[in-house]
């Protein structure tokens, strides 16, 4: 297994977690004081935040993600090894 892939892997998607949560955050922050019981201006909080906050939480999950499984990949790759070659076993006796 590689550790330093895998922690980078973790590293990003606990990025893309803050990030998220940041934009939900923040576009309530930004609408706490205007809401009234017959409107609720969150949603246009939140879409006035916009997509950029959005794409930069998508990539780095998408990164996170990706270095995760290039990080246990070697161990997958060992198991599914084991599995085959016990199966081989069982086929010949």
């Amino acid at each position: 297994m590689k550790k330093g892939m895998a922690a980078l892997g973790c590293f990003f998607i606990a990025i893309a977690a803050f990030l998220y949560v940041a934009k939900h955050i923040t576009a309530a922050l930004m609408s706490a004081y205007i809401n009234t019981p017959e409107v609720t201006y969150y949603e246009g909080a939140h879409e006035l935040i916009g997509f950029g906050m959005t794409f930069w939480t998508l990539l780095s999950l998408l990164a996170g993600i990706l270095f995760l499984f290039i990080g246990i990949w070697p161990s997958i790759k060992g198991l599914l090894q084991v599995k085959n070659s016990n199966s081989r076993i069982s086929k010949n006796i």
